[in-house]
């Protein structure tokens, strides 16, 4: 637990974010398929579902030699003598996801599990497709055993929950021994991630075909950069956002990376001009978002549904989290209906986290202007280690 005590800053704040988890896991995915050496530079500390990733494919044979600000990856993989292997994904369900669709190419047998948030999350979108391509699957829950093979090269996709399935499909491409045919079905959500995770598949040589809801994707002569730059954490800028606006003071990032990632999200946000804002593609804002429209002049957050799968039930806890600041909110349906010009209140009692590291992060910097006492802050470092660090410093 955490006391925060309220602060009143009076000068700008440099602010640091940490390395793109999106960015730094989907590589780390890659490189472990690659037969060269790839050097991986960052700025700062990676956070733990990086690290979380990281052990995972060392388990499977990855050699890394690490510095302080650069991993060099080795090529060509460790030869694995077991045929079964435990996996521990920590709060992750992106490396959940990627690495069962790995796992279903190899013929082992390959535990996977995590903390009690992942335990709690629902995996039988990628799972059943696997088991339609031949995979064996004990669960849709962890912990859950995969046994591969897969046996055939075709396989739905349903994206109306999460780019997720999607993304793990074709980053395990290159262990495929031939090409992938990806049926697609529904409305896809979080579009931003899986156009990240086809862009970055592109830099490699993996190429991939679209006829209406179908992909082919075929990676015969993947062919990694060798030195690969991952950008700050788009996805907290919002976070910094919310600081500068509780305390009326500019927040400046200094590895702000100047991309497409996530950046139409953000500017809606920026910009405070949208009293709809459709976060359909960007449902890693939706805390935040709901904070700064409530101090700000309000609005509707829409197209957020799915986000009731992610670490927690992210509509209904930030809602529960507002309340605690004494913010007025609306759900109606999967919609979020906040007043503006709300201002925030010291909790009465802790504050939940749900074990979320967004839901945490937010809590937090509300606190920094009411002050509170926060249950789990250090969930904060599933996406950066130095949050609550960084955030000592500006009160001192």
């Amino acid at each position: 637990m955490a006391n925060i005590p309220p602060g009143k800053l009076s000068e700008s704040v440099l602010w640091r974010l940490p390395p793109s988890k999106s960015h730094m896991i989907r590589w780390l995915i890659l490189a472990y398929q690659s037969e060269r050496d790839v050097t991986i530079k960052f700025n700062s500390a990676p956070g733990e579902d990086i690290l979380s990733t990281k052990k995972c494919l060392e388990i499977l044979g990855l050699d890394i030699e690490e510095s302080d600000f650069s991993w060099k990856i080795l090529g060509g993989k460790k030869e694995i003598s077991s045929s079964k292997i435990t996996l521990n994904c920590g709060n992750s369900g992106t490396a959940t996801n990627f690495l069962t669709a790995l796992a279903a190419t190899m013929d082992k047998e390959v535990t996977i599990y995590g903390d009690e948030s992942l335990k709690r999350r629902d995996f039988s979108e990628l799972n059943n497709s696997l088991r339609e391509m031949g995979c064996e699957i004990s669960g849709n829950v962890v912990p859950f055993t995969v046994k591969g093979p897969i046996t055939k090269n075709t396989i739905n996709i349903s994206t109306e929950k999460s780019s997720q399935p999607l993304s793990a499909m074709i980053l395990s491409s290159p262990n495929h021994d031939q090409d992938i045919v990806i049926e697609l079905q529904g409305e896809g959500v979080s579009r931003a991630y899986a156009d990240l995770t086809i862009n970055i598949a592109k830099k490699c040589g993996i190429e991939m075909f679209r006829d209406e809801n179908l992909i082919t994707v075929t990676s015969n002569n993947i062919e990694i950069p060798e030195i690969i730059e991952i950008p700050g954490e788009n996805s907290l800028i919002p976070i910094a956002l919310l600081l500068s606006e509780l305390h009326g003071v500019d927040f400046i990032i200094q590895n702000r990376e100047q991309s497409e990632f996530l950046s139409q999200g953000i500017k809606m946000l920026d910009e405070a001009k949208f009293k709809i804002i459709d976060l359909r593609d960007y449902s890693d804002l939706i805390t935040p978002a709901a904070a700064l429209l409530a101090i700000k002049n309000g609005g509707k957050i829409t197209g957020v549904g799915h986000t009731r799968g992610k670490e927690s039930d992210r509509i209904e806890n930030t809602m529960l989290l507002l309340k605690d600041f004494g913010i007025e909110c609306t759900i109606k349906e999967n919609d979020i209906e906040i007043r503006g010009a709300q201002i925030p209140i010291k909790p009465i009692k802790v504050v939940d986290t749900y074990n979320d590291h967004r839901i945490a992060m937010t809590a937090i910097a509300l606190s920094t202007f009411t002050g509170g006492e926060i249950l789990n802050p250090q969930i904060s470092s599933v996406t950066d280690p130095e949050f609550i660090e960084k955030i000592n410093n500006i009160l001192i």
